[in-house]
């Protein structure tokens, strides 16, 4: 029998705490020591100085994740309040009160869905000519023909992608550039080229939303796919009326005509624009004939 040191009452030899008033009764700890020395012996004595400073460690890594991650939501918020403001007022752009990455961020999601998008739809197109074909050898028993035909074809068709997602990523890059140079000079002001893409795109942001409905449109199959092109095509002519305002709305240049002014960045880039082609254009369309 134990007595506790707390209230005094008799509590069984093997109770751990007081059945009267709770208290933790010392002498069932000592007896479990007494009768296992060698567990006892066999734990390891942690350095309160050590135990504290690992405990701080993890005190410390759990606050820098959690701030990382309060920073990435932060930062989504902001991408989708940039993303609303432009929907709504495409053309009334203040790009210091957005992040300077938000830009070149929108150019790559739009880079990223439009070569989903065309890819989808001239993929399907493939799939189509490589299944005839297949058909064609399984008629005359050259299965084995039509099987490497069908994995040629996918092979080629993600180096396709991934070429075609490179030369837009590219020209839209080189569209920002144009256009950086041509503001730089025009309007006479301090800007970097991280705000010019974010004031362009802010211009420019609802192609995000036509890709979108390409990509959803290439998607479909038959008919449909066709409404993808036109999206695309409508997709180009607001970029190019954001490329114009990025340049001359600010404010007018003096002594140099506004539509003058337009007309050399234009013609400036559809230089840059040639270029690209011929530099990537033919090892694209190789590469598409590729499938066929």
């Amino acid at each position: 029998m134990q007595t506790c040191p707390n209230c005094g009452a008799t509590n069984p030899a093997t109770a751990k705490f007081c059945t009267t008033c709770g208290q933790p009764l010392p002498g069932q700890a000592t007896a479990n020591s007494q009768a296992n020395p060698a567990q006892s012996a066999a734990q390891p004595q942690v350095d309160p100085a050590v135990q504290a400073e690992v405990d701080r460690q993890r005190q410390v890594q759990a606050q820098i994740r959690a701030e990382q991650m309060a920073q990435i939501k932060q930062s989504s918020r902001s991408y989708w309040n940039y993303l609303v403001d432009s929907w709504k007022m495409p053309s009334l752009v203040t790009s210091a009160q957005f992040n300077r990455w938000f830009g070149l961020i929108s150019m790559a999601a739009w880079a990223l869905m439009g070569s989903i998008a065309v890819g989808n739809a001239a993929q399907a197109g493939v799939n189509r000519a490589a299944s005839t074909t297949s058909s064609i050898f399984g008629l005359f028993g050259a299965s084995s023909t039509a099987d490497s035909i069908n994995g040629t074809v996918q092979n080629n068709a993600m180096i396709v992608y991934f070429k075609f997602f490179l030369l837009l990523m590219v020209g839209m890059l080189a569209f920002g550039l144009i256009g950086f140079l041509f503001r730089k000079w025009a309007q006479k002001e301090t800007i970097s080229y991280l705000e010019y893409a974010t004031d362009l795109m802010h211009r420019c942001n609802l192609n995000l939303i036509l890709v979108l409905c390409a990509l959803v449109f290439s998607l479909m199959g038959g008919f449909i796919q066709i409404l993808s092109v036109f999206v695309i095509t409508l997709g180009g002519s607001i970029f190019m009326i954001g490329f114009m305002q990025s340049i001359i709305i600010p404010k007018p240049r003096v002594g140099f005509d506004s539509v003058y002014l337009t007309v050399a960045a234009v013609v400036a880039l559809e230089i840059i624009l040639l270029i690209l082609l011929a530099t990537f254009g033919q090892s694209l369309a190789s590469q598409f004939s590729s499938l066929f």
